[in-house]
């Protein structure tokens, strides 16, 4: 038996997105290893992640955590933040949102907003800071360190030292 018959055949609401707005790639629960000359760098887990070739672009999202690693191949640190970002043509990984970071040693920062320059092998942020380590309770503003931060400097710092002034 053959049927035929008439329907009719809606459009689908909303606006159909563009090509250049959709991601390339999407990974739910994902992990990425960034080496440089076969040394692992860092490894970083998320939620989601979504990757744009065009625009050089990665996003990390529902909950990023960044392992770092020194030159020796050694872990150094541990980043968390609610989402994060990846600028290929920088090479630079932001951190936004609740992001804290822990040093093997014990010092932790907390912060809305860190950088990561892979290339300098440095962070820093533009906002609010509070770093906490064995001899400071500190708060201050454009916060730059190494990525294990161990040397580091703060602005407008206030809060409690036990260092001594030379």
């Amino acid at each position: 038996m053959i049927f035929f018959g008439c329907a009719k055949i809606e459009e689908p609401s909303g606006q159909i997105e563009n090509n250049e707005t959709l991601p390339d790639q999407e990974i739910w629960g994902g992990k990425i290893e960034i080496t440089e000359n076969g040394r692992l760098q860092s490894i970083i887990h998320a939620g989601y992640i979504q990757t744009f070739e065009k625009k050089q672009v990665t996003l990390f999202d529902s909950g990023v955590t960044v392992d770092f690693f020194n030159t020796q191949g050694k872990h150094s640190s541990v980043l968390t933040s609610a989402r994060a970002k990846i600028e290929e043509k920088l090479n630079l990984f932001l951190a936004m949102g609740d992001v804290v970071v822990v040093s093997d040693s014990g010092e932790v920062l907390r912060t809305e907003r860190l950088y990561w320059d892979k290339d300098t092998k440095r962070v820093h942020s533009d906002t609010l800071v509070i770093l906490t380590t064995e001899m400071d309770s500190l708060r201050g503003y454009n916060f730059e360190s190494d990525q294990n931060l161990s040397s580091w400097t703060i602005e407008n710092p206030t809060g409690h030292t036990m260092r001594r002034r030379e």
